[in-house]
């Protein structure tokens, strides 16, 4: 059995590519494809209800993958010293509804960049070998220091499959360390990765490799995630049909996004909000002037840092917390996903609310710079979400 999806799937420029502007995403990609990965749970626990949302609207037999919070992931880097085993059972009690009606499918460990294997070898097999045998658990390496002989073999003891990936920190080898297998393909781009367009060449070189892992394993799950402009529905359809397994009404999905995508559909219609390099001011307050209104910014200023908690901070991620409110930036998939009123009736229009603006007041200049700095450049290939909409 082979499934191929997408990383996610509500994204705003997948539409006039993909879907309508009025229908259902959920409900047409599922029409389409039989599985897909959550990406939303990476940044914050689901919620309950709508995980049985998802358990109720979507046919049976189709099947999510997730992703494992980053908060285990990434924070307490898999340690159960640190209660990442704790956070692990939250988790799947809040998948529950998914696994009772049969649509929950491999969770994804996905490990940070810079987590090498000297730093993480003892603590890694602590953590699978408490996982619970009833689930299935995929785990992605994001450093080549992991890629020995020992680890497979700890792989393998666990029934954890090593992520196949494409992407350009990590060759992509194959090891079968499980009774299913897991692939991805992030793409092959500079500023991000994930801004790709895989050719029919590039995906057709996989097809050997997708056929010699299908005959040793149960079962495949693949997924595509470079998702700006739609290219992952265009390329998971493509390998459908390279593999000779995509269905007839997959073929006129296939044929009707290739007319989008030649005909420029994909294009974001706010893209006349781009700014050249050098109409970009240089200082925070002028680059938020561009991003929300005077009585908003008025209200960020009067926030204090007391009222800001800042979780995680590296070159590419920014999670934090202002006043009883989320908020989670991620410079490499270009989207920000926050949860207050506010922000429900702004991010349609790609703009800020009062907490986003106090955040980057709060922050040091030059970070908050470079992050309204890329948003501003192509505010049109951002996605500004909440955590109930952020597949």
């Amino acid at each position: 059995m082979i499934r191929i999806g997408t990383s996610g799937w509500s994204y705003r420029d997948w539409e006039g590519v993909f879907y309508e502007r009025e229908e259902s995403k959920l409900q047409k990609y599922c029409s389409v494809f039989d599985t897909a990965e959550m990406d939303s749970t990476f940044y914050s626990y689901p919620d309950l209800k709508v995980v049985e949302g998802l358990a109720r609207h979507t046919p049976r037999g189709f099947i999510f993958a997730a992703k494992i919070p980053s908060i285990i992931t990434h924070e307490k880097k898999l340690d159960p010293g640190k209660g990442a085993l704790k956070d692990l059972a939250r988790f799947l009690d809040l998948l529950r509804p998914l696994r009772n009606s049969g649509k929950l499918g491999p969770l994804l460990i996905q490990l940070p960049p810079k987590f090498e294997y000297e730093e993480g070898a003892d603590v890694l097999e602590k953590f699978l070998a408490e996982l619970p045998g009833e689930y299935q658990f995929a785990i992605e390496f994001r450093d080549e220091s992991w890629l020995r002989s020992d680890v497979m073999s700890i792989l393998s003891r666990y029934n954890v499959a090593y992520t196949i990936v494409d992407e350009p920190l990590l060759p992509p080898e194959i090891h079968i360390t499980a009774d299913f297998a897991y692939m991805r393909w992030h793409g092959r781009g500079k500023r991000p990765w994930y801004y790709y367009h895989y050719s029919r060449e590039e995906l057709e070189a996989w097809k050997p490799r997708i056929i010699e892992v299908s005959v040793r394993v149960k079962s495949v799950y693949g997924y595509f995630n470079n998702h700006f402009k739609g290219y992952a529905v265009h390329d998971a359809l493509q390998v459908l049909e390279i593999l000779g397994i995509i269905t007839p009404a997959q073929r006129r999905v296939l044929e009707k996004v290739e007319e989008n995508l030649r005909r420029g559909a994909a294009e974001h219609p706010k893209l006349s909000q781009m700014l050249p390099p050098e109409r970009i001011p240089d200082s925070v307050e002028e680059m938020l002037k561009l991003l929300t209104n005077e009585a908003r910014l008025r209200r960020a200023r009067e926030m204090g840092g007391g009222e800001i908690e800042v979780l995680e901070k590296t070159a590419n991620i920014l999670s934090a917390r202002v006043k009883e409110y989320k908020v989670f930036i991620d410079l490499e998939r270009k989207m920000i996903i926050h949860d207050c009123a506010d922000w429900a009736r702004m991010k349609d229009a790609l703009s800020f609310c009062k907490h986003l603006a106090a955040l980057m007041l709060q922050l040091e200049p030059e970070y908050s710079k470079r992050i309204l700095r890329e948003i501003l450049l192509d505010r049109a290939s951002w996605t500004f979400t909440d955590y109930t909409d952020a597949s």
